[in-house]
């Protein structure tokens, strides 16, 4: 096993909550900001891997909807700046990647618009009720 294989496999894993995510996209509580950037920072130079969990990405996008009142760009922007961090292993990045561009051209919610990232990446069919849903999954298989 090589020297890197053996320092991965006992690296410190960390599965982030939100309010992690939270302090530092806002920074609107200093210390807790701080400690945040400096976790960021040794997953940045390997010394922990950091998960990133898909319950927890919604839980962001609620927050910063309902209790924050972000415009929908502002937090399009946030997410996205997640998504791109190398270092966070996101559950389900290519699909959020991919949910994050239609939520953006939709009014869809972002689940729904997971949801249909998600069928598309299974090469499901969907099934919904949601004629606003419905509408976005007939507009993508036309592409």
């Amino acid at each position: 096993m090589s020297i890197k294989k053996a320092k991965a496999k006992w690296m410190k894993v960390y599965y982030v909550d939100t309010n992690v995510f939270l302090r530092f996209l806002l920074r609107d509580i200093p210390t807790q900001y701080t400690i945040a950037e400096k976790l960021f920072k040794k997953a940045k130079s390997g010394k922990v891997k950091l998960v990133l969990p898909q319950i927890i990405i919604f839980e962001i996008y609620f927050i910063l909807n309902t209790f924050y009142h972000l415009s929908k760009p502002e937090i399009i922007e946030k997410i996205q700046s997640l998504l791109a961090v190398k270092y966070f292993h996101v559950q389900n990045k290519e699909i959020f990647k991919k949910a994050i561009k239609l939520f953006e051209k939709s009014n869809n919610s972002l689940a729904d618009c997971f949801l249909l990232a998600k069928a598309d990446y299974a090469k499901a069919e969907l099934f919904s009720f949601d004629k606003k849903l419905i509408a976005l999954h007939k507009k993508q298989k036309v592409k």
